[in-house]
């Protein structure tokens, strides 16, 4: 628990001597508690209408108002700035969001020049709650008018005789974010290993076993560790990193074989794993300067530690429970007077994210060893990575990774963090692939051919197709359009011969998915983006950490180009080209509702809140967002098609996913944006196939084809998930020669 003092002089003790006095109203007069409440008044010429008119004009935060209504040794005491500033300054240290005024009663001797009136003030503030204060009020008759008698006690009894306010701020300590088992992703007074190393003591053609093992342990590449020491003279000590004694001990044997490696311990607040989920939990750090004065008016003060992006920053209310707090009244000399308010601090509430920990480093993992593998290929000209992993039946998210990612335990300035003084942050911020830029939600890319099961869904129930709808590919696909003939080829050379819809999913023949975007675009251009729509492509969720909608075009409104949409431009998006963009994220709950037969869901990040060992004060429950109007039997169709892409001869993912030892289905997708880059790799699809679980979607920047770079990270994740016999990533991942002619294409 933490105690911050906040003093504030109310006004000086010049202008507080000035104070005006009331004038003799003849034997002290006493409110009589059984006369009836004035209703408020607009009669200036009348005490009890003054003094309503003030409180009406306080309530409303017109200053300028009620200062009007102030007697002239008032006024000549006060300027408007200071009365403004004595009612602000006190608000602010109180931690006052508003307040709300009930005139009481009122007592006036008609002859006499004096009258006083009660009235009931309640503050409502972040820190102490309500606030509540009976106070009365003197006025006086003077140049043809009642006049109010201020001083700054009738903003607090208390704010007497130069008497200024302090706030005694209680913080209850952070809580922790776990998962949706209860094991802990954050968690405060945690013990972490700090490794060392004796720059030298290891030869150098030992080095790289070194750095394998210790990339291992910390989750980092072994150029990053070595960055710890290179240059660094012999003989001295390095820290290489921190990571969690849990996870520290099972390497403990490994990891002091090697001469010149050592370790302490340490306590902090830490995130599992240097940040498994890095950007799904986010990170702490000290309150901005922009954010100062929100901050404050809610009894934080500017050097506090708050959450700074992700759930960290959504969930800060709960994380960092409620302040309490003492308001107390001191003396000019400093001397306490008496206490003005109290609440006791309510302890932090735990976040249980839907994350499961393990899956999540499995996903975590799959991604920065698929880049390492494929360095010889193609990861020097890939971006950034995605994978999203949801429950096909509830929406609710049990991984999800962007790669590059970041270490939250540096952002937190109490963590003595081996980087934080290092070039790591330097490093993150100018790294070109932005680590801390969440590809899952924020990275809105064209789909590709894994749009065609949006496209399929339309395909199946218009009258022109349906799942009996055959079609003969032939390699190329050609239309007259205004006399002009367009001609676009399919990615496969001579075609694919007559196949069904469900079979043009399955090799994804994109002139079959041509006729059908040109089909349906003659009959009505808004056909295929209502049915993407449906599945909430294009749209942002309710998510609680930051997320872009992408697009879905709309042809009632002209191209990216700036041209009327015309039937060429349906033709674009059926295979996923065009102004289409999505979201890993959005492409999960896609493939989640094809999996479920029909049911898109709400992502779900949070499962519940609460006290540790209590029942929780919120639990978050599956959400449907909609119901898709499709018979049964045309989605266990294109499921179908989904499980021969990974299984047929013909299915264009068979290569990389055939041998698989559970059973499961997919599509390919793969998006060219540029004809100087490679296309974005994509996969998305489910397991098991005959009773669906978990809907897993892949997507690399530039990576090349979805079948060939995206479908093995999905074989990986499936394989370490379900307790498979884990294989190498692919062999001509490590072949240039291979890998430019392995790739059927998709």
């Amino acid at each position: 628990m933490k105690r911050l003092l906040f003093f504030l002089f109310v006004l000086t003790a010049a202008l507080l001597a000035a104070c005006d006095t009331l004038p003799s109203l003849g034997s002290s007069p006493t409110l009589d508690p059984n006369l009836p409440t004035p209703a408020p008044t607009s009669n200036l010429l009348e005490p009890d209408g003054v003094a309503t008119t003030f409180l009406d004009a306080w309530e409303k935060g017109n200053y300028e108002g009620m200062y009007s209504h102030l007697t002239s040794t008032a006024q000549n005491t006060y300027s408007l700035e200071a009365f403004t500033s004595a009612h602000t300054n006190a608000a602010r240290t109180m931690t006052a969001t508003d307040l709300s005024i009930t005139p009481l009663t009122g007592y006036h001797d008609p002859g006499s020049n004096g009258a006083q009136f009660s009235y009931r003030v309640v503050y409502h503030t972040t820190v102490l709650g309500d606030v509540e204060k009976e106070i009365t009020m003197n006025l006086v008759f003077e140049n043809d008018r009642w006049a109010v008698v201020w001083g700054p006690n009738l903003i607090l009894p208390e704010l007497v005789n130069n008497n200024y306010l302090a706030l005694d701020v209680d913080a209850p300590s952070r809580a922790n974010i776990y998962d949706q088992d209860g094991d802990w992703l954050v968690r405060a007074d945690s013990s972490v290993v700090r490794l060392y190393y004796t720059v030298g003591s290891t030869s150098d053609e030992f080095e790289d076993d070194m750095l394998g093992l210790l990339s291992e342990m910390l989750r980092l590449s072994p150029d990053v560790i070595r960055q710890q020491y290179a240059g660094v003279p012999e003989g001295q000590v390095r820290p290489l990193g921190d990571m969690d004694l849990e996870v520290f001990n099972q390497y403990r044997t490994q990891f002091f074989s090697w001469d010149g490696l050592t370790a302490e311990e340490t306590i902090g607040r830490r995130y599992y794993g240097n940040g498994v989920a890095a950007h799904v939990i986010g990170y702490t750090g000290t309150v901005t300067a922009e954010a100062c004065p929100e901050y404050e008016s809610r009894g934080y003060s500017c050097d506090d530690i708050v959450g700074q992006m992700g759930l960290e920053q959504w969930g800060e209310s709960y994380l960092a429970g409620q302040r309490g707090g003492i308001l107390s009244a001191y003396t000019p000399s400093g001397n306490y007077y008496d206490e003005v308010a109290r609440r006791d601090p309510a302890p932090a509430e735990s976040l249980y994210v839907s994350i499961d920990r393990d899956l999540q480093a499995i996903t975590a993992d799959a991604i920065a060893n698929a880049y390492g593998a494929g360095r010889p290929t193609w990861t020097p000209t890939a971006g950034g990575a995605a994978v999203v992993i949801v429950e096909v039946d509830t929406g609710f998210v049990r991984a999800m990774a962007s790669y590059p990612t970041f270490d939250p335990n540096v952002f937190h300035p109490r963590n003595s963090h081996p980087f934080a003084t290092g070039n790591y942050l330097r490093d993150l911020v100018n790294n070109p692939l932005d680590p801390l830029f969440n590809r899952a939600t924020q990275g809105a890319q064209p789909p590709g051919s894994i749009f065609k099961l949006v496209t399929a869904t339309a395909a199946m129930e218009h009258p022109s197709f349906g799942p009996g709808w055959s079609y003969n590919s032939t390699g190329e696909w050609c239309v007259n359009i205004g006399g002009s003939l367009d001609c676009r080829t399919d990615w496969l050379e001579g075609g694919h011969g007559s196949v069904d819809l469900a079979g043009a999913l399955t090799v994804s023949c994109n002139s079959c998915f041509y006729e059908v975007g040109y089909v349906t675009g003659q009959d009505d251009f808004d056909i295929i983006p209502n049915y993407a729509e449906a599945y909430h492509l294009g749209q942002e969720f309710d998510l609680p950490i930051a997320e872009v909608a992408g697009n879905i075009p709309d042809p009632q409104q002209a191209t990216s180009d700036g041209r009327p949409w015309s039937v060429l431009d349906s033709v674009n998006i059926a295979i996923g080209q065009g102004d289409v963009l999505v979201t890993p994220l959005q492409i999960a709950m896609m493939t989640a509702a094809v999996a479920n037969g029909g049911t898109v869901y709400e992502p779900q990040l949070v499962e519940r809140i609460g006290l540790i060992g209590e029942e929780p004060s919120v639990v978050y429950e599956p959400e449907v967002l909609n119901t898709l109007d499709v018979p049964p039997e045309h989605l266990e169709l294109m499921r179908q098609a989904m499980r021969e892409v990974a299984v047929a001869p013909y299915g264009t993912a068979e290569y990389r996913l055939g041998n698989l030892q559970i059973p499961v289905a997919g599509k390919t997708g793969t998006a060219q944006v540029s004809s100087n880059a490679p296309p974005i790799a994509w996969f998305t699809g489910f397991v098991p196939y005959d009773d669906p679980e978990l809907a897993i979607v892949v997507m690399v920047e530039n990576g090349g084809q979805g079948s060939s770079v995206a479908a093995p990270i999905f074989r990986r994740i499936v394989e370490e998930w379900y307790g498979l016999r884990v294989l190498d990533y692919p062999r001509d991942w490590g072949d240039p020669e291979l890998f430019d002619f392995v790739a059927p294409g998709e």
